[in-house]
């Protein structure tokens, strides 16, 4: 008798540990927002992603399109603690009446670390640098670009000529139940390795900010929406020949609501990017776009199946 309770102790000791292993497991790995990392992956992920938008740039010129493919990399030194990664951006776009272009951006390379990881909540920061990638460009090219960056304003640094831009961050995510909060606050210091014009500034100052709020509506699925705010601190926003801009042309927020499934080392997404107010510095009357995305997880460790 004894020992009988003793076995149903034990195999209720058992399962609790496994329930608890799982729900760990799923607090953990819980599905990514759409431009920002699954905070406290295991394993080596890749994230591919297709923007595909039209602008408005006002003035009845007619709409102006443009695409952007961005890759990541993301390889953990130490699972869910440390982490090195890279990320590639190329854009596209046509101005009716200007013409079209393409643009190579620079690769960015960073290291992050998790302070702390407990069950639901996940603390850290990193430091990544976009390197000083020459982008000589004609003034039909710079038109475009100028139309371009509005829909990924964030991105804008893989994009600048011979700028060395470091980008400090701190990461926050909690998680309650099925519902995800995740925020990261960041700063783009861009340093200027060229000569400079008359009036430029050495270095430019951009704040950004992006929130998500999701649910996992079930196993395979989640939903949610990220707020992005991008907020041109300094550059060339006050020169001897160009007025400072207001600050609602210098802030840009955007909204991105998502569909992720997780579908074991495989994560295809669909995101919808659209404003909230007018685009940054008011290179644009507004915009649309449509993000296709697909993450893979690939296990690295010594005789993983």
């Amino acid at each position: 008798m004894r020992a009988a309770a003793l076995g149903a102790a034990a195999l209720a000791f058992a399962a609790t540990r496994a329930l608890r292993a799982e729900e760990r497991s799923a607090a953990l790995d819980a599905p990514a927002p759409p431009t920002l990392p699954a905070l406290a992956h295991p394993t080596l992920t890749d994230t591919f992603e297709i923007t595909v938008a039209g602008i408005d740039p006002g003035g009845g010129k007619g709409e102006a399109a443009a695409w952007f493919l961005h890759d990541e990399l993301e390889y953990p030194l130490i699972p869910r603690k440390w982490y090195l990664g890279a990320a590639h951006d190329v854009a596209a776009g046509a101005v009716p009446g200007i013409g079209h272009d393409f643009f190579l951006g620079a690769p960015e390379l960073w290291t992050r670390g998790l302070w702390s990881s407990l069950v639901g909540l996940s603390s850290g920061g990193g430091l990544g640098v976009v390197l000083p990638v020459p982008h000589s460009q004609s003034a039909s090219a710079e038109t475009v670009f100028e139309a371009v960056r509005v829909v990924r304003p964030w991105d804008a640094a893989y994009f600048t000529d011979r700028v060395l831009t470091i980008r400090p961050w701190i990461d926050i995510r909690h998680i309650v139940g099925r519902v995800i909060f995740q925020l990261r606050q960041g700063l783009d210091i861009g340093i200027a390795v060229r000569p400079l014009q008359p009036y430029e500034h050495r270095a430019e100052y951009v704040a950004r900010t992006a929130f998500y709020a999701g649910v996992r509506l079930a196993k395979p699925i989640g939903v949610g929406v990220e707020l992005w705010e991008v907020y041109q601190i300094s550059a060339d926003l006050c020169q001897a020949t160009v007025p400072c801009l207001d600050d609602n042309k210098r802030a840009a927020f955007s909204v991105s609501p998502s569909v992720r499934l997780l579908l074991g080392r495989i994560e295809p997404a669909v995101s919808f990017l659209f404003p909230v107010t007018t685009p940054l510095r008011g290179e644009a009357a507004s915009y649309w776009g449509v993000r296709f995305g697909v993450g893979f997880d690939f296990d690295t460790r010594a005789g993983a199946p």
